[in-house]
C-alpha cells in the first residue's frame, strides 16, 4: 500500500468517524398513525409527533394522494409527484412544540390537523375516478439542514362513529327571533333570555364542558384561552385563563353530525352590575378511542378537539345610550413586516394602520410572544396614536426567542382592549 493510498484511507476514516459523531437524530414517530376522516366535510384530528431534537422545527404541512413510503422518511419527500392535494393554511396551523423535554416528558409537537374542504373534495373526486380512498397528511421537519417527513394515513368515510369526535362548527345565540346581534341589551336586574350552542361535529362520544362568564373590567380571553381543551397539549391545558363558573354540562353525542347544547339557567347570569359581559363556552377533553393520542409519556384524551377558538356571546347591562358608547372595532391591520419574513435586526420596523375615527384609543401596545402563540408574552412596547410604527431597541430583541410572534393591541386609558391585530411570525437573521 503506497503513501497516497494510505492518506486517502486516513481521510476517508476521519470523514466516517466525523459523520458518526455528528449523526442527526430527528422526530421518531407520530400517533395516531392513521385516522378515519369525513369524506363529506371538514375533519379535525390531534396528532402528536414524538421526540423532536432541540433544534428541530416543523417547516411545512400538506396532503398527498399517494406516497412512496409511510412513517418517518429522512431526506426525501415521499409525496408522489403530481398527487399534491394542498397545504395546511397558516390560519389553521395550531401546532405547538413542547418547550422543555425531560425523561418523563419528551419534546413533542402537538398538531391539529384540520383538513380544508377543498382538500377533502379533491381527494374524494380522485377516489371516484379510481384512486385509493386513502390519502396522506405529511409534516416536514428540519434539523441541522436535514429534512424529515412524517406521514399520517387519512381514510375517507362517512364521519360517523369510527371517526374522531371533533367539533367542526359552533354557533352561540340567545333563543328566539331578533337576537342575532353583536351585543344584546339587557336592563339592570332583568333576567336574560335562554341561550344555546348549535354544534356540528364528526364522530360520536361524550361531549362535556362548562359555561363561564367574563364580567365588566376583567381581562378579555385570548384566542389561546378560547380553544377547546382537546386542541392543546398536556403541557398547555393548565395555562388557559379561567373565569367565573356558571354551570357544567355533559351529553353523549350519537353520530348524527349536529346537536344543540342548552345554555345555563338564565337566572344564573348576572345582570345587577352595569357593563359589558361575555359568555364563554369551554369544551373539556373527553376520552375518545378513535382519536386519543399516545404522547409516549401517556395517553392524551382528544374528544372535543376543534381547529378554531370557541365563539363568545356578549350582552350589555344598562340603557341604550350607554350601549352606544360600547363600540365594536374592526381588527387592527398590520403593514410590515410581512408574516413569516426573515429580517436582520437593523431592518426591523413594526408598522400598522391606526383605527379610524377612534378617540377612545389612548395607547397602542406592541406585544411579542414565543413562536407557539399567546401562551407566553416575551416583551411589549407602547406607542401613541398617530405614530403607527415601532423600531425596537437591541435590548428588546435580545429577549425574543427565534422565531417569534408579534401583534398590535389598541387600549383605552383604563387599560381595556378595544381591538387587536392577528399574530404574525418573524425570524431574525444574523
Amino acid at each position: 500500500m503506497n503513501k497516497a493510498t494510505i492518506n486517502i484511507f486516513k481521510i476517508t476514516l476521519i470523514f466516517v468517524i466525523t459523520l458518526m459523531a455528528t449523526q442527526v437524530y430527528a422526530v421518531t414517530g407520530r400517533h395516531p398513525t392513521g385516522v378515519n376522516v369525513n369524506a363529506n366535510g371538514v375533519s379535525t384530528v390531534l396528532i402528536t409527533f414524538h421526540n423532536l431534537e432541540p433544534n428541530e422545527r416543523s417547516v411545512a404541512a400538506f396532503w398527498c394522494g399517494d406516497v412512496t413510503s409511510t412513517g418517518v422518511v429522512v431526506g426525501v419527500n415521499p409525496c408522489v409527484p403530481g398527487t399534491l392535494l394542498g397545504h395546511l393554511p397558516q390560519q389553521f396551523d395550531l401546532s405547538r412544540t413542547q418547550t422543555v423535554a425531560s425523561a418523563t416528558s419528551p419534546r413533542n409537537l402537538t398538531d391539529i390537523m384540520s383538513i380544508p374542504t377543498a382538500v377533502i373534495r379533491r381527494a374524494y373526486q380522485e377516489a371516484k375516478e379510481g384512486a385509493s380512498s386513502e390519502f396522506f397528511y405529511i409534516r416536514e421537519f428540519v434539523n441541522n439542514g436535514v429534512s424529515t417527513f412524517v406521514t399520517v394515513t387519512c381514510r375517507m368515510g362517512g364521519g360517523g362513529a369510527r371517526t374522531p369526535l371533533a367539533l367542526t362548527k359552533v354557533d352561540l345565540d340567545f333563543n328566539g327571533e331578533g337576537y342575532r346581534q353583536a351585543i344584546t341589551l339587557v336592563k339592570q336586574n332583568e333576567e336574560l333570555p335562554k341561550l344555546s350552542a348549535k354544534i356540528q361535529f364528526n364522530g360520536s362520544g361524550l361531549l362535556k364542558g362548562r359555561w363561564e362568564i367574563v364580567r365588566p373590567g376583567e381581562a378579555e380571553p385570548s384566542q389561546f384561552d378560547l380553544l377547546s381543551e382537546a386542541s392543546l397539549s398536556a403541557e398547555d391545558r393548565p395555562l388557559q385563563k379561567r373565569y367565573r363558573l356558571i354551570s357544567r354540562f355533559q351529553t353523549f353525542l350519537s353520530p348524527t353530525g349536529t346537536t344543540i347544547i342548552p345554555g345555563p339557567d338564565p337566572k344564573l347570569l348576572p345582570s345587577m352590575e352595569k357593563g359589558l359581559y361575555r359568555i364563554l363556552l369551554r369544551i373539556e377533553a373527553s376520552n375518545d378511542n378513535e382519536g386519543n393520542s399516545d404522547t409516549t409519556a401517556g395517553i392524551l384524551n382528544t374528544g372535543g378537539v376543534a381547529g378554531f377558538p370557541m365563539p363568545t356571546l356578549r350582552y350589555f347591562v344598562g340603557d341604550r345610550e350607554q350601549l352606544k358608547q360600547v363600540k365594536s372595532y374592526p381588527p387592527i391591520s398590520l403593514l410590515l413586516p410581512s408574516s413569516n419574513q426573515f429580517l436582520s435586526a437593523e431592518k426591523i420596523n413594526f408598522t400598522w394602520f391606526d383605527l379610524q375615527d377612534s378617540k377612545d384609543v389612548a395607547i397602542y401596545k406592541i406585544e411579542f410572544y414565543e413562536k407557539d402563540g399567546e401562551r407566553k408574552l416575551l416583551a411589549s412596547a407602547f406607542k401613541k396614536p398617530g405614530e403607527s410604527s415601532y423600531k425596537p431597541a437591541n435590548s428588546l430583541l435580545k429577549k425574543l426567542n427565534q422565531p417569534f410572534l408579534w401583534r398590535v393591541v389598541a387600549m383605552t386609558d383604563k387599560g381595556n382592549v378595544l381591538s387587536s391585530s392577528p399574530l404574525r411570525r418573524l425570524q431574525l437573521t444574523k
